[in-house]
């Protein structure tokens, strides 16, 4: 290898440079600047060789197997993926510095980590800083690459064969193959990565994983438009008597096999994200008909003679998506070794016993987000509302799971939090073009990682604990004879501190009310006149009933999903924009089913995302809650509400939801602010009429493009690591 492997393009074993002309290593050395030079450290051990080509990595059997310089050896695989996402930055615009990547490469293999997977081209930080910590580690971490499909045109056509998105699709392989090897220059294109990659990680990179996870009507359009296309005989791969998208995928796969077969006498092996959606079992009981209409075999899929390396299946396996993972009943009925309901595994092992090749699971997790979107009723293993510790439990539980299956190993998602990211129950609630610039715990697709981003210097603006130390005067909105209420934020919270004379919070209520918009809103709530229009009211009552209510106007539960939610009927009352009727705020979570293999109905489900959780935000507490709301202690009430609970649709311009019942549609609309009142009158239903309204004072912030953060390994990280170490062939 030239130059210590960091250059491809000099004379080695891997062909001339680019251009086709022979140059020496001093050559290309001069025009690589100082200090991304060659490193003077140990080199990987030799390739395999075998009929002219070389390799690393095999598939065989049950596992991926590593080539050590003397013979192959199984590796179990077990790792995380890792994302282009950071806070305040949208993943095309590659922000993440090699300075972090290093930091993160060396925090993943002390978790007892093996692999990374990554789904397109990354910046050429990236590659430089897996290169150096490859060079330097004792034990290497290998890298699976992934390729990607042009969305835009995948939507416009929704087919495979498509010129423009294979097109893109192989020239995406060819700049791959290409920058693995160090030898690649990507000019500078709006969402992607580019730059000049010059460290050959081709030592290191385990398995291509190719394409995405392919929706029902990308594979149906793609098989009904090519219906004479089933077979497929390539020099690498090939296939017979399938569908359009199985050739598709044989094609391709084989398009990369051969390309850098033929460029640098190398390969590695192949395989293409799926998930269950396309698996080929059959699920009676499945609900969603419209997703489950195709099925994916990498069984279908050959290596031929020439490429020994092989074939090995992935799947994105999640405990909680889709429904058939609880709703089936010979999943729902199994139980583990504990004696405990456990679908996950149930699934695991009706999938691994259809294939004769290793299979990864190159996805599963659950977010530790505040907010939940999917639920499964039988385990708890849902998508969001979970602890720190909570997430951790999980993922060791279905790592296990996967291990005693006989899977080839699985890859946490993933290695950090994603704050651009969406998801459907909240999507519609905030502002396309601005989520990477605040922290919203209400979405769970945001909160997978196992690095947590928190918003602050070097600690959070508050910690919930009810301990008034980081409150001054300054923070004070308003205060009575015999309370003071204080007001702080960041990017992900809105923070309160009320500081009672004598309190009891345990019996005594509180009522915080709220004025965000000034199109709706109530004057008075239980008897207590208010001197502005309020749309919530936080009414805190002892650890367990402290909820917030939103009014009925400005509920977009009850505008969205009223005629899904037979507990709620919308009344003329409720379209008065000034009624007094408030109500707890609730978030979707699944709609009735009606399951088709038994006579059998799941009623809708919902998560009362307003009812607040009484704990500890502190991290380095031992009653340490990361789901924790508020907690008081003494006179000192904490809390702390989550933007979104709010109807801000973006807390850095200050905008929040507009009058939905009038437009019929969800849109935005700038604050000047938000008015916040404090009341203990008791009991509120016999407050006399005449008594004087409850003061809202405003309550005012700047905008911001960039709230600074800082880095904290969740509690998940040590459990995984803990278990990562045990697990090993």
């Amino acid at each position: 290898m030239c130059a210590m492997g960091v250059l491809a393009g000099c004379e080695s074993s891997f062909g001339a440079h680019l251009s086709g002309e022979t140059v020496t290593e001093n050559e290309l050395v001069r025009d690589v600047p100082e200090e991304v030079r060659p490193l003077e450290e140990k080199d990987p051990p030799a390739p395999y060789t075998e009929n002219g080509v070389q390799y690393y990595f095999r598939a065989k059997g049950k596992y991926l197997s590593v080539y050590n310089g003397e013979s192959f050896e199984d590796i179990y695989i077990k790792g995380v993926n890792l994302g282009l996402g950071k806070p305040g930055y949208f993943p095309g615009e590659t922000a993440i510095s090699r300075e972090e990547y290093a930091r993160w490469f060396r925090q993943i293999a002390e978790m007892n980590a093996n692999c990374v997977r990554v789904y397109t081209i990354q910046p050429p930080a990236f590659y430089e800083a897996f290169y150096r910590y490859n060079r330097t580690a004792d034990k290497p971490l290998y890298l699976f690459q992934g390729t990607w499909y042009d969305e835009t045109r995948l939507i416009e056509s929704a087919d495979a064969y498509d010129e423009q998105l294979q097109q893109y699709l192989y020239q995406d392989m060819q700049q791959l193959v290409d920058l693995i090897h160090g030898n690649c220059t990507i000019e500078p294109v709006p969402g992607k990565a580019s730059g000049t990659y010059l460290y050959d990680v081709s030592p290191y990179v385990i398995g291509w994983i190719l394409g995405i996870e392919s929706d029902a009507n990308f594979v149906s359009t793609t098989n009904d438009n090519h219906p004479d296309t089933t077979t497929y005989k390539g020099s690498y791969i090939s296939t017979e008597n399938v569908e359009a998208f199985e050739v598709f995928w044989a094609q391709t796969g084989d398009y990369v096999v051969s390309y850098e077969t033929e460029k640098y006498g190398m390969q590695r092996p192949v395989s293409y994200s799926n998930w269950p959606t396309a698996d080929v079992l059959e699920h009676p009981s499945e609900t969603m008909d419209e997703e489950y209409l195709v099925d994916l075999n990498m069984q279908n899929l050959k290596a031929t003679d020439a490429f020994p390396c092989g074939l090995f299946a992935s799947y994105h396996i999640y405990p909680y998506y889709p429904n058939f993972m609880y709703t089936e009943k010979a999943y729902s009925d199994y139980r583990d070794e504990s004696g405990a309901v456990n679908t996950y595994k149930a699934y695991l092992e009706d999938l691994i016993a259809l294939h004769d090749m290793p299979v990864v699971v190159a996805e599963f997790g659950v977010p530790a987000s505040r907010g939940v979107t999917h639920a499964n009723p039988y385990t708890g293993f849902d998508q969001g509302n979970h602890t720190d510790e909570e997430q951790g439990r999980m993922l060791v539980s279905m790592m296990q799971d996967i291990y005693d299956t006989g899977y080839a190993g699985g890859l946490v998602f993933t290695w950090q939090d994603e704050w651009f990211k969406r998801t459907w129950n909240t999507e519609s609630h905030t502002n396309v073009n601005r989520r990477a610039y605040w922290c919203d715990v209400m979405t769970c697709e945001q909160h997978f990682g196992i690095l947590d981003f928190v918003p602050g210097e070097e600690r959070e603006a508050v910690i919930v604990d009810g301990d008034a130390a980081e409150w001054t005067q300054e923070d004070i909105l308003l205060e009575t004879q015999e309370m003071t209420l204080s007001v702080k934020h960041d990017c992900a919270y809105l923070y309160l501190m009320v500081n009672k004379k004598d309190a009891d919070y345990d019996t005594q209520r509180l009522l915080i009310p709220f004025d965000v918009t000034p199109k709706s809103g109530s004057r008075v709530y239980e008897g207590i006149s208010l001197n502005r229009a309020a749309d919530f009211v936080l009414v805190v009552d002892g650890q367990e009933d402290t909820r917030l209510l939103v009014q009925s106007y400005y509920d977009r539960y009850q505008y969205e999903y009223d005629k899904y939610d037979k507990d709620i009927q919308t009344t003329p009352e409720m379209r008065d924009p000034g009624n007094a009727l408030f109500q707890p705020v609730f978030h979707l979570l699944e709609r009735e089913l009606v399951l088709q293999d038994r006579a059998e109905i799941i009623p809708l489900q919902k998560f009362e995302s307003g009812h607040l959780i009484f704990g500890v935000s502190d991290y380095a507490s031992p009653q340490y809650n990361s789901l924790a709301d508020y907690y008081y202690r003494g006179d000192i009430l904490e809390i702390r509400i989550p933007w979104l609970l709010l109807n801000f649709r973006d807390p850095s311009t200050k905008e929040i939801e507009d009058d939905f019942w009038k437009n019929k549609y969800f849109s935005g609309i700038k604050a000047d602010g938000i008015w916040i009142g404090l009341s203990a009158a008791e009991p509120w239903e016999q407050a006399p009429a005449e008594s004087v309204p409850v003061e809202l004072v405003r309550y005012q912030w700047d905008n911001w493009d960039y709230y600074p953060y800082f880095e904290r390994l969740r509690k998940s990280y040590y459990m995984l690591q803990e278990q990562f170490a045990g697990l090993d062939i």
